[in-house]
């Protein structure tokens, strides 16, 4: 059975992920945690708790010395600056395995595999049809930059596919695209806008949101994502020095900013009209939640075997409402 070490094991896409491989039956799931309450909430969810962080590493790094069957690690913890570091450590770790083979005697023990959870808006914001297979996406090259939001991702990006770095290690990229269902933590700020507009006693006829009008999201339901990046992880041993590129973009629907704003804002019975004026300056989240991204997932269909089972956000957006409510007033 394959062991499986994902860092941000309790966040959005990281839980969804730790879910799927538990379900699955065919891996156990360690999962960083900072505290020894989010160890134990891993704990119930039937996912190895290891504590530590990028800060506090000896934790995960004793894991992966003594256990040569963890065979992948997943980044799904987008801790920013600190994601090159985390990767060097990582890297350091492969090559300490690798060394160990030589030095008794295994003439050809498995690469430790690395999957890296990147994101879609690192295409930028056009209605140009973007690919995955464009190796220029974040560089000087590109057309469109990646929005500010994750400015900083392209040079991990490059890291995780460097030569040197995958001496070491077999790796991988999934960009997904953005993500609804469950809490919906990322939608918090519009929703949240319509939310108090439906609470304010005076019920004003007309809530403007810092989201760009003509914006086309790129979308995935959490657990299609999920599925992917599993799907993923059961491939990279296939993949490797087969010459496929191993990045793959994660979207099922393309649907309207402005739409999904007012489908929420019925769904949470306000009465007003919703306006949507763009971001204000600074706003990185929201000039992020209004891109448009315009893209496909044939190559995770095709090579993966990805089939996302969720409809839309538009489609179920009075259960994703609801849902989204009830995370956010568990707070």
């Amino acid at each position: 059975m394959p062991h499986i070490l994902i860092l941000g094991a309790t966040g959005t896409i990281g839980n969804a992920l730790a879910q799927s491989l538990v379900r699955s039956g065919n891996h156990t799931v360690y999962g960083l945690a900072r505290s020894p309450a989010k160890a134990n909430s891993l704990a119930l969810q039937e996912i190895i708790p290891v504590l530590g962080s990028v800060q506090e590493p000896q934790g995960f790094l004793t894991l992966l010395d003594e256990h040569p069957e963890v065979s992948v690690v997943v980044d799904a913890a987008a801790v920013y600056g600190d994601s090159a570091t985390l990767l060097n450590l990582i890297i350091d770790a492969a090559k300490k395995r690798l060394a160990k083979y030589k030095q008794v005697g295994v003439p050809a023990g498995p690469k430790l595999g690395y999957v890296y959870v990147s994101g879609m808006w690192l295409h930028g914001s056009s209605h140009n049809v973007v690919s995955d297979q464009d190796p220029f996406v974040g560089t000087i090259a590109t057309k469109t930059p990646p929005v500010n939001m994750v400015g900083w991702r392209p040079e991990v990006e490059q890291l995780v596919l460097a030569p040197e770095t995958r001496a070491s290690l077999d790796t991988a990229i999934v960009r997904a695209a953005c993500t609804y269902g469950g809490s919906s933590a990322i939608w918090t700020g519009p929703f949240s806008a319509v939310l108090k507009a439906v609470r304010t006693e005076s019920r004003p006829e007309k809530v403007q949101i810092g989201l760009d009008p003509h914006g086309t999201a790129a979308l995935a339901h959490v657990d299609d994502v999920a599925s992917g990046i599993r799907l993923l992880i059961e491939k990279i041993p296939q993949f490797a020095g087969t010459g496929i590129y191993p990045v793959f973009d994660l979207m099922s629907q393309i649907e309207s900013i402005k739409a999904i704003m007012e489908g929420v804002a019925r769904a949470l019975g306000y009465k007003g009209t919703v306006e949507l004026v763009g971001p204000p300056e600074g706003d990185v989240v929201g000039d992020a939640l209004g891109a448009s991204v315009i893209g496909d997932s044939g190559r995770a269909k095709t090579l993966l075997g990805w089939v996302p089972t969720k409809k839309g956000f538009l489609h179920g957006i009075d259960v994703y409402a609801q849902a989204w409510l009830a995370g956010f007033e568990k707070k």
